[in-house]
């Protein structure tokens, strides 16, 4: 791993063909509870030889069981992380959980949840980033 890589990767993960409109005013975003931290967004560590796109695509199917698309790379808000702004289709509103034992639940928000370890500016500040023009 080059020293450019991002040790974990975290997804802003939204549907496809929605309007990209900012969390808490009609922008819905994916969050995954854990069962200490609270709600984040999907995400986690890179494995030996495995790329950020691998390792991306790769955690959001293990920790909701979704297979999204990756649309850009926010490589410098976290200096050791890299956050995707990734797209999935249509998929139900409910609540729904995974075989993950690092995730207790999977919800569609369209405000910050309940946060125990993240901060809601972190998640202010991505959902700004969210919606500026590629």
């Amino acid at each position: 791993m080059g020293s450019s890589e991002p040790v974990f990767v975290l997804a802003w993960v939204t549907v496809r063909d929605a309007q990209p409109l900012p969390i808490g005013q009609g922008g819905s975003v994916l969050f995954v509870e854990h069962p200490t931290r609270g709600w984040e967004i999907p995400g986690g560590h890179l494995e030996d030889g495995e790329s950020p796109e691998e390792a991306m695509i790769r955690e959001l199917k293990e920790e909701t069981g979704l297979v999204g698309e990756i649309q850009r790379w926010n490589k410098t808000y976290y200096p050791k992380g890299w956050v995707a702004h990734m797209i999935v289709d249509s998929t139900p509103t409910h609540k729904w959980s995974v075989g993950d034992s690092n995730v207790v639940q999977v919800r569609w928000w369209d405000e910050v949840p309940p946060l125990i370890e993240w901060t809601e500016q972190e998640f202010v500040d991505l959902s700004s980033w969210h919606c500026e023009k590629n």
